[in-house]
């Protein structure tokens, strides 16, 4: 098995749209995605597809996405990317041109944000100092049990390290005990958990697991 790691480029937009959903939805039926866009498979590919290189450049935009191929086969992926770059706000404007662009109403852009704004609210963990943030882990089924997860892992923390940074985060919902081993087997230690009611009312899972790495060189 021969193993390419690479940064992404446009061309990749669209499997970085199946990572996006699939990363979102972990071992769940549904993910935080397919609440904010409110349509079926096709639909969410296609909005997460746009977002992929929509501008301003987020952290779901391609070039935030490291690539791992096996065999000149796209096979899994992540991003990564400093908070202080802009983060959350950063993709709240690139969604804003995302969903214009697909000629959304504002009843339909006021409908996905009720859908969860509770989660919003509630749910997300307090700051926690990290410089660095990994998300969107996901591998094509076909691929997985191949170690493609723990390479990416060290790709990107290594690049961190290039960059100054000195704290990265990962989070993955409660009960996805594979992605928690996964990450603890690179060094990320558990930090703390949020639970949320609202979240296990809207997709069956009880909350948020927050793992940490100091990086050193």
């Amino acid at each position: 098995m021969e193993v390419f790691v690479r940064r992404a480029n446009s061309g990749d937009a669209e499997f970085l749209a199946w990572v996006t959903l699939s990363a979102s939805r972990s071992h769940l039926a549904r993910g935080f995605w397919d609440l904010i866009i409110g349509a079926g498979e096709a639909g969410c590919l296609d909005y997460l597809r746009r977002l992929a290189v929509a501008e301003p450049r987020s952290l779901y935009h391609y070039e935030s996405f490291l690539v791992a191929e096996v065999d000149g086969e796209r096979a899994a992926a992540l991003c990564g990317f400093e908070p202080r770059d802009g983060g959350w706000a950063i993709v709240g404007e690139a969604m804003f041109n995302v969903q214009r662009d697909l000629g959304w109403t504002e009843a339909e852009a006021a409908a996905s944000y009720q859908r969860v704004a509770p989660v919003w609210a509630a749910c997300m963990p307090p700051d926690a100092g990290a410089d660095f943030v990994v998300e969107n882990v996901a591998t094509r089924p076909e691929y997985r049990r191949r170690g493609l997860a723990d390479i990416l892992l060290d790709v990107i923390t290594r690049d961190a390290i290039r960059r100054g940074c000195s704290l990265a985060q990962i989070t993955t919902y409660i009960g996805n005990d594979a992605a928690r081993a996964a990450y603890e087997k690179s060094g990320f230690q558990v930090l703390d958990e949020k639970r949320c009611t609202e979240l296990e009312k809207l997709l069956g899972v009880p909350g948020f697991v927050r793992l940490m790495r100091e990086l050193k060189d």
